[in-house]
């Protein structure tokens, strides 16, 4: 579905400085899957979702390398009308909050209308209600018709998250991008939402591409994860093999602060130290500067990655 190849992003910054926001990633994306992109905030994931489907302003911009296929159509080279056509029918996107993604002072079937509208001028507004309806449905939404016509603000929460799930549901696309559609919510609705999503890949053959900082969320719907650090891809592979035999020292790491059940004293590890800027990465490897393994190769040095084991990939020295 989705094949991210050799992909490097620099962006301008406010002072007009190059910012090399992502470096070299290689992804893929199989139709029926989900994949996780798991990082700190700052990361790339938010960028490298938008980077997909052209989202990014042009003049923000200053260098792009490698290609970003979807359904062999390469988004890096295509142009605005291409993008147009892509954006809503092939891919939906779940922004990361609903409240400031949706129209205020539109009505619920309107903002979800305007997607069918944008892709299918010639349709009656009875079938565009019916397809609003057939959405919400599907995106957990109980008794959908006495909603259609209530404003952002007269929504709950957790329906303000479903609508937008709609939204990219609408117009049946085959890849869906998640941006940490779970994080303002409660964990009761959090369990809802992501099994809603989990029945859409297995029922519906949805691909998926899901952004948390959340591994324990990533545990529940992804197939395979990948891990960001600084831009950079430090480890990819099953989502079992990631969890239980992390062989990058930040993904140990983000997993030993996961929050949890405090059991025989063990309390969550903070992460020491923080995430450098793009314009003062470590010349070696990105996350050298807080691990506790890094040696002398590890600080000149940036590791690609290889093959640790089966489908599990590393970059790392001390592996």
């Amino acid at each position: 579905m989705l094949k991210i190849s050799n992909y490097s992003l620099t962006l301008r910054g406010s002072n007009n400085q190059s910012l090399p926001v992502l470096e070299n990633i290689n992804l893929e994306i199989k139709e029926g899957t989900c994949l996780g992109i798991a990082g700190e905030s700052g990361s790339g994931k938010s960028v490298m979702a938008m980077s997909v489907v052209g989202l990014l302003p042009k003049s923000s911009i200053i260098k792009t390398e490698g290609h970003i296929y979807l359904n062999n159509i390469d988004t890096v080279s295509a142009n605005e009308n291409e993008l147009n056509k892509i954006r809503g029918k092939q891919v939906g996107f779940i922004f990361q909050e609903p409240m400031t993604a949706m129209n205020p002072l539109m009505k619920l079937q309107e903002q979800i209308d305007e997607v069918i509208y944008a892709h299918e001028n010639i349709i009656s507004k009875e079938e565009a209600k019916r397809r609003v309806i057939k959405a919400l449905l599907r995106a957990g939404f109980k008794e959908p018709e006495k909603f259609l016509d209530s404003y952002p603000h007269q929504l709950s929460g957790g329906m303000r998250q479903r609508a937008m799930i709609a939204m990219a549901l609408v117009m049946e696309p085959k890849l869906v991008i998640a941006d940490e559609p779970t994080t303002a919510i409660d964990a009761e609705l959090q369990i809802q939402l992501l099994g809603e999503l989990r029945r859409q890949i297995v029922d519906h053959g949805l691909s998926m591409m899901f952004i948390s900082h959340d591994l324990g969320v990533l545990r529940t719907i992804s197939d395979e994860i990948a891990v960001l650090y600084c831009g950079n891809l430090l480890e990819k592979g099953p989502s079992n093999e990631i969890l239980s035999n992390p062989k990058h020292p930040y993904t140990a790491d983000l997993i030993a602060a996961l929050p949890r059940l405090v059991q025989n004293r063990i309390l969550p590890e903070p992460i020491k130290g923080s995430l450098p800027s793009p314009d003062s990465k470590p010349s070696g490897c990105v996350y050298s500067n807080r691990c506790a393994y890094a040696n002398e190769k590890c600080l000149s040095e940036r590791p690609t990655l290889r093959q640790a084991c089966n489908n599990h990939f590393v970059a790392c020295w001390c592996e």
